[in-house]
Formats: C-alpha cells, sequence, structure tokens
C-alpha cells in the first residue's frame, strides 16, 4: 500500500473537516471570500441598531453560518465587546432551552470579563450565577483547599456541569424559571460593568441555534421569545431556515420588533428556468467559489477536475454537502488503498463519486418516509410548494433534501442526490 498516499488522503479529510472555520490559522488558510453581502448587510444593521437590538440569522444547516458569524465577531471587534460562541460546545442539543440559554450568555460575559483585570464585577453576580447550586460549592471549596479556588476555576466547574450533567440543567432549569427577570438582571448588569470599563457596547452571538429541532424553536422563539429577547445588549441569534416558514413563530419574532431574519441564501448554480435543463453552463462565480473552497482542502492532484466540478455541483449550492460528499470520496479511496494495495496512482475519479454518491443517497432515503416522495415530485416539476409551513414540507427543509433559492421570488428545488433518488425509483424522468 502506498503509504504516502494514503496520509494525503486522511490529511484531506481531516482539512475538510475544518468547518466553521474559527481558529485564526485556519481562516487564513481556508477562508474564501462568501457570503460577505450577507455579512455586511448584518454588520451595518448591527451598528446602526440601537443598544439592546437583537438579530436574527437564518440558513440551511451546514450553508456556512458558522463561518460567516466567526468572521462577523472578528470585525465587529474594534467597536464593540464581542462574546461569540456555540451553543452547541455549552448545552446538549435536546436540553437547550430559553432559561439555559440566557445562562449560557451570563457564563460566557462573566468569563469574558473575568480576563479583563480592569472590570470590575459585584460579588453577589458571581454568587448568584456560580454558586446557586449546592454540589457546585462543594466542589469549589474542594477545590480551595488544594489551592485552585479562583473565579476562573469555578467557570470551568460550572461549564462542564452544564454541559455533562442533565440532573444540574433540570436544577438550573427549577432554579431561575421562576426567577427570569433576575437571571436577565444579572446579564444586564454584567454588560453594564464591561461597557463602563471598556466604553464598548456588549454585542453576543450565538451560533448553532440553527441546529435544534423543530419543536424546541418553536417553544424558544414562539413561546418564550419576550424572556430571551429582555437582555438590554445586542445579541444575534441562529435559526433553522425551516423555522422561517412557521407562521407563527414569525409572528412571536416581528412581535419583538424583528422586521426579518437576515438569511444566508444558498448558492444557486442554475437559474431557475434552467435548473434541470442538462445544455444549462452553471453560474461561473457560483461554481468556481466552490471550487476553490474544494481546492483549498483537496489537492488538485488527488481528484480528476471534471469529477471535483460534479462534486460542486451534486452539492446543490450547500458547503456542508460539498464537505460531505468530497469526505465520502476520501474515505472510499483509503479504503481501496488498503482493499487494493497496489492502487499507487489512485484519485477521485467517476467510479469513486459514483460509491461515494450512493452512500449519500442511502442516507437521504433513510430519512424520507413514503407519504414525502409525492411533496417532493411536486417540488422537483413546479420549484414551488403547495404549503411551504406543512410539516412534510418543513421537515424536507430542515433534512436539506429541498433547498431554498431566491430571486425576486422566493423557489425551491430538491437536492440533486434525492433528485437521482427520484429518478432511481422511476418517480421522475
Amino acid at each position: 500500500m502506498d503509504q504516502a498516499l494514503l496520509e494525503r488522503f486522511q490529511q484531506a479529510y481531516r482539512d475538510l473537516d475544518l468547518f466553521p472555520l474559527v481558529e485564526p490559522d485556519d481562516i487564513e488558510r481556508f477562508r474564501v471570500d462568501y457570503g460577505l453581502p450577507v455579512m455586511v448587510r448584518l454588520k451595518r444593521e448591527i451598528e446602526a441598531s440601537v443598544k439592546n437590538g437583537k438579530f436574527i440569522f437564518a440558513g440551511h444547516r451546514g450553508c456556512g453560518k458558522s463561518t460567516l458569524l466567526k468572521r462577523l465577531a472578528i470585525e465587529m471587534q474594534p467597536k464593540h465587546f464581542v462574546v461569540f460562541f456555540s451553543i452547541a460546545d455549552l448545552i446538549e442539543m435536546s436540553g437547550i432551552t430559553h432559561v439555559n440559554i440566557l445562562y449560557a450568555i451570563a457564563l460566557k460575559l462573566l468569563s469574558q470579563a473575568s480576563k479583563q483585570s480592569n472590570i470590575r464585577i459585584d460579588e453577589d453576580i458571581k454568587q448568584d450565577l456560580l454558586g446557586w447550586n449546592t454540589t457546585v460549592r462543594t466542589q469549589t471549596s474542594s477545590q480551595a483547599t488544594k489551592g485552585e479556588m479562583g473565579l476562573g476555576a469555578d467557570i470551568k466547574v460550572v461549564t462542564a456541569k452544564l454541559q455533562q450533567e442533565k440532573s444540574f440543567r433540570d436544577e438550573l432549569e427549577k432554579t431561575f424559571e421562576k426567577r427570569i427577570s433576575d437571571l436577565v438582571g444579572k446579564c444586564d448588569r454584567l454588560a453594564a460593568a464591561i461597557q463602563t470599563t471598556t466604553k464598548k457596547p456588549v454585542l453576543v452571538i450565538i451560533d448553532d441555534l440553527d441546529k435544534l429541532d423543530l419543536p424546541l424553536v418553536e417553544d424558544i422563539y414562539r413561546n418564550n421569545i419576550k424572556s430571551l429577547f429582555s437582555p438590554q445588549f445586542r445579541v444575534v441569534f441562529t435559526i433553522p431556515v425551516s423555522a422561517v416558514q412557521e407562521p407563527q413563530v414569525m409572528g412571536a419574532l416581528n412581535s419583538e420588533g424583528v422586521v426579518r431574519p437576515h438569511l444566508f441564501p444558498v448558492a444557486k448554480f442554475f437559474a431557475k428556468p434552467d435548473r434541470h435543463s442538462p445544455e444549462a453552463e452553471p453560474n461561473v462565480k457560483s461554481l468556481n467559489t466552490f471550487l476553490d473552497m474544494l481546492a483549498k482542502r483537496l489537492p488538485a492532484d488527488l481528484v480528476d477536475p471534471q469529477v471535483a466540478r460534479q462534486m460542486v455541483l451534486k452539492s446543490g449550492g450547500v458547503v456542508r454537502e460539498l464537505v460531505r460528499i468530497a469526505r465520502e470520496c476520501c474515505t472510499e479511496c483509503m479504503v481501496q488503498l488498503e482493499i487494493e494495495p497496489d492502487s499507487d496512482s489512485l484519485k477521485i475519479d467517476d467510479a469513486i463519486l459514483t460509491v461515494a454518491l450512493r452512500n449519500l443517497r442511502h442516507d437521504f432515503a433513510r430519512q424520507i418516509g413514503s407519504d414525502l416522495y409525492d411533496l417532493l415530485v411536486g417540488v422537483y416539476k413546479t420549484a414551488e410548494t403547495p404549503d411551504a409551513s406543512s410539516d412534510g414540507f418543513v421537515k424536507l427543509l430542515h433534512g436539506l433534501m429541498v433547498l431554498e433559492y431566491e430571486n425576486d421570488a422566493l423557489w425551491y428545488d430538491v437536492h440533486p442526490i434525492v433528485v437521482d433518488l427520484l429518478k432511481q425509483k422511476k418517480l421522475i424522468e
């Protein structure tokens, strides 16, 4: 087996996993300017807003929101005290509520403020946020006897419990659910202390709320929106694009002053009239942007140029889908090197891509109930949907089986890999 070739595919596989781009070195190596107009629009609206403005950023999962939000955080730092964090790093996704979102905001504000010695934080804030739970008190007292006591140690203990212990989150819920105004008050006092010292407004950016299951999204953004939007500083929230199809969710957001969410559109490779024409040529700018993303992670000599083009087109314009396809191809190459050790000139070709797409097609097939195939066929033929808020359509949108595109009007299309599934089932020609 060609060990050097295997290691190159392994490295490509690892590089493809570097989404979103958060670390400075990764940003320097892999960033491609993508979605810049969306970020600039959000940036300008934040700057022009009142100091307690709330913003919603939506898009398909994997479209590049996280990378864009990290870039936004970096660009806003000169004039703002920016706190950027992923809710998925703090709380198990199935356990997220409006209460622990607010608690996570407070914890992150406290953590970042504590790293600057000149920011004075009142003791009662620290006690209420870190010492409300007897288990935490016991554990941090034990640390004190070992000479490890300090605010940083307290924050680490509480953060670990928030991440790992359901019992801790349940107790947190009971403690603060009826004291939500107190929790918001602690957030506001922390922000005020930060702003007084730094002379910068606070901006909190919360990533990965768009990965929530739809029932949780409805509970958080519809039933508890007033509490969530109570802090008196700027906050950017993320939300799944499928939730934007829910009139009640949008009604709740509108009632709290969100004029409209900032949408990160899927890249369009084809115009709506040409979407299924075999003679149509893809949009050169969009195609080249995605090819650049791929080339920065997958060396050119490891993939046939025409196959790289097909990988991009099969992504439907969703960054995460390009990554899934490319990683599946790398995996298949690594398997082939093991099975056929003499394959010293192996690269990603049509045969490798065919196997990778078959595997991903099976993944989609497992998610699609038999009652949804007619809806998929309808979307494919018309680029419309009979009811954008129906449970079936929202499920397809949330699962990336249907993708939303923007022109003067919204239109929809079936994910290219799912189109292959419909053809295989002879539901379309």
